[in-house]
């Protein structure tokens, strides 16, 4: 009967160990492709536990900003994806391409909802997930005669976020970054 028993629960017992070690696994490649991605945005988040999480029902709403600068699009465009490290789909692609791990790479820079779009001289759009709270921040740049309209959309589930003085404070920066100050 002891016998019984121990051939029952054994695989029981073994199941839970490896359950939780698949778990953990997991857990680290989720880490992973979150470190991978604040290393791309020069963040260094060393505090995942701070993190509020968004739930999937919670509606986002958005905020926007307009600014005339007195650059070309080219030229401010540029500025602003190096500044803020926005990655275009060749770049996106070479990563891709690069190596072995470069798919894995690859797909988190996509699962942050990379946003890419050029027509050089005339047009360009960026785009990724924003800090650590599920929010959305697009950029849209467009010739303006020799100057260049900037259009800032910002996301979030939180009012509090679309209302604070540190998102005014980011969209005058990237103001700021076009114009080369």
């Amino acid at each position: 009967m002891k016998g019984l028993y121990t051939i029952l629960i054994l695989p029981v017992l073994v199941t839970a160990c490896s359950m939780n070690d698949i778990a953990t696994t997991n857990q680290k490649i989720s880490d992973g492709a979150s470190g991978i991605m604040n290393s791309l945005r020069g963040n260094s988040s060393g505090n995942d536990e701070q993190r509020m999480k968004v739930s999937p029902s919670e509606k986002k709403e958005s905020t926007s900003k307009s600014y005339t600068v007195p650059v070309d699009v080219d030229t401010a465009a540029a500025r602003i994806k190096r500044k803020f490290k926005f990655i275009s789909n060749d770049e996106l692609r070479s990563i891709r391409e690069k190596n072995n791990d470069g798919e894995w790479t690859a797909s988190a820079i996509t699962d942050s909802n990379q946003e890419w779009d050029a027509m050089t001289g005339s047009y360009y759009k960026m785009g990724s997930d924003w800090g650590d709270y599920d929010d959305h921040l697009t950029i849209e740049l467009e010739k303006n005669g020799s100057g260049s309209r900037i259009h800032i959309t910002y996301s979030s589930s939180s009012k509090q976020r679309l209302a604070s003085s540190g998102l005014q404070d980011l969209m005058q920066n990237i103001k700021n970054v076009a114009e080369g100050k």
